[in-house]
């Protein structure tokens, strides 16, 4: 009997010492307070002033493209997490790290279609499928980005590019970044310094049109400015106050830098704490 009693009160206890275990951290999370065992993590910002190279004849232009081949050959498109394949194209939707796999496209030519910015995995893909014997596989330059330039209205086209199409993008593509409305400690986290910076003012907009068209010049590259602003807001109100010519490559960074910043920090973030739960979630576990 006594021993009965000490269980009782031995599992009374530890379900007490439980239950305010778990009212402390329940109220930790409904408070949004950070979870002591996630410490915060230094950011080491990316550096893309070094392009890594493409090899060339891996990639034809819209240009090269002759009739027949844009008849006859195999699209596929490639790009990753895209719900709407409607690009103009009957195209076939297989994702890169699947394309070894397509044995029916073995003989066949091919042209694999990106978003533009993820240049550097489709290239790394072509160089690995060709030691496989996929001797007709090649990627369009541009990727889809190209595709509805030549073939949209304006107002259809693609303007901005996302922080994480920034990043990678800009592992190749040699275009440069214009600041506008950048503070010193905002530039110092882009990835490569821009080429101008405007200040934020009621000039803004004409100043930066007559840069361009004094600036503007070939260049083998789809895209030759990223325009970079403080956050969305910004970035909005000047696309009311800018148009360019239509034949200018300049795009906007969506969310400005404070939405590059977000991304880096939250990849950053995944990395460093890889296998751990990056916040607490505020439920009942069973």
């Amino acid at each position: 009997m006594l021993k009965l009693k000490q269980v009782i009160v031995f599992l009374g206890l530890l379900f007490f010492i439980s239950a305010r275990i778990f009212a402390q951290d329940f109220t930790a999370c409904q408070n949004n307070e950070p979870d002591p065992t996630i410490l915060p993590v230094a950011i080491s910002w990316p550096d893309n002033r070094n392009k890594q190279p493409l090899d060339k004849k891996n990639w034809l232009t819209i240009q090269q493209l002759s009739q027949q081949q844009l008849q006859q050959a195999v699209w596929v498109d490639v790009r990753s997490g895209i719900k709407d394949k409607e690009s103009g194209l009957d195209m076939l939707a297989i994702p890169l790290h699947q394309l070894s796999g397509a044995q029916f496209l073995f003989d066949k030519p091919v042209i694999l279609v990106g978003s533009g910015f993820d240049q550097l995995p489709i290239n790394q893909t072509i160089k690995h499928l060709r030691k496989k014997g996929f001797k007709h596989i090649f990627a369009l330059s541009g990727g889809i980005y190209t595709w509805q330039k030549l073939h949209q209205p304006v107002h259809l086209r693609q303007q901005e590019i996302s922080a994480e199409e920034f990043l990678s993008g800009g592992k190749t593509i040699r275009w440069q970044i214009i600041a506008i409305g950048l503070n010193a400690e905002q530039l110092a986290t882009l990835p490569e310094q821009p080429v101008k910076q405007f200040a934020l003012s009621q000039t803004t907009a004409s100043v930066l049109k007559q840069f361009i068209h004094n600036n503007s010049k070939s260049s083998n590259d789809f895209i030759h400015y990223v325009l970079v602003s403080p956050d969305k807001q910004a970035v909005k109100r000047l696309q009311q106050q800018i148009s360019f010519a239509d034949s200018a490559n300049i795009i906007w960074l969506r969310g400005g830098i404070t939405a590059y910043q977000h991304y880096v920090q939250q990849q950053t973030k995944l990395i460093k704490h890889a296998g751990q739960s990056l916040s607490r979630p505020c439920r009942l576990t069973i």
